[in-house]
């Protein structure tokens, strides 16, 4: 009979696992909040990266992602003006396509949620059961060693280098686009029958705040991963030539944030655990 130390010492089954990583999805899907609580998914990230000892740049620039697409598809960001200005001859049919746009906006918020979730959720899982061998069943190999590397530098109280930062980058990245990203966005796009907004949905200008000057990430077709991500490394190599902390304090002047959310990002997670982080989207002019 195996004693007490030697169960102890067992790899947790896969069934197990499963049952583990599925509560910690439903908690990560507790903090993620509601679709509009696009502040709230930003501080998780960038506090996932602060945990991390600035070692998962996935985490950061995501929320940069989000930070950026909060002002471009809403109703009363980049495009929703663009729309007001090209029909404002025409009260209906602008209606019709803020509405359109709008619908569109709903299924974009669905899918920073869901990476949110499946970040938080594959981030704190490895944290937990990163070195059991069944562990790779749950998770795909490429992602799971990239997570272990996280966590062990960061038990370790060390800064991995920026090349094998990349490496976890590209790995987290490659999982989010293909398994979250793509069948939302094949979803967002699948019911468009307005030409003109669909063509500027499919080529946004993508400029995130630590962008160098006159920097943009221009897409033929944002609906395919493959083109996703290749402008995603392009911008993690930004952001190494930026400086991870001009990236940090270039959350700022999305103006999405709260406005002492900076002066201690720390303690507005704590605030997210608590159920006490104040749910007020701001509102776009």
């Amino acid at each position: 009979m195996a004693s007490r130390k030697e169960i102890a010492n067992m790899p947790a089954s896969l069934s197990s696992l499963q049952t583990e990583y599925e509560t910690l999805k439903s908690e990560a899907t507790r903090l993620a909040g509601e679709l509009a609580d696009i502040p709230r998914r930003v501080a998780i990230l960038h506090n996932m990266y602060l945990d991390s000892i600035g070692n998962h740049a996935f985490s950061l620039i995501a929320a940069h992602g989000a930070l950026w697409a909060w002002k471009y598809f809403e109703t009363g960001g980049s495009l929703g003006r663009l729309m007001a200005y090209r029909y404002f001859y025409n009260s209906r049919e602008r209606a019709y396509r803020l509405g359109l746009l709008n619908s569109f906006a709903e299924n974009f918020r669905e899918v920073n949620r869901k990476v949110c979730i499946d970040t938080v959720a594959n981030y704190n899982f490895v944290a937990k059961f990163g070195s059991e061998p069944n562990a790779s069943e749950i998770l795909p190999s490429r992602l799971l060693d990239a997570l272990n590397q996280v966590h062990a530098a960061r038990v370790a109280g060390t800064a991995l280098p920026e090349e094998t930062k990349f490496n976890i980058f590209s790995a987290s990245f490659h999982c989010e686009q293909e398994v979250t990203v793509a069948p939302g966005v094949k979803q967002a796009v699948a019911g468009f029958v307005c030409p003109i907004l669909r063509r500027l949905i499919l080529r946004p200008l993508v400029r995130f705040r630590f962008f160098p000057p006159r920097r943009y990430m221009f897409f033929k077709n944002f609906s395919e991963t493959e083109e996703r991500i290749t402008r995603g490394m392009y911008a993690f190599r930004l952001a190494q030539t930026a400086g991870w902390e001009r990236v940090q304090e270039s959350m700022k002047a999305y103006g999405v944030m709260p406005d002492n959310y900076f002066e201690d990002p720390r303690e507005a997670y704590r605030e997210i655990l608590k159920g006490t982080f104040p749910d007020e989207t701001r509102r776009l002019s």
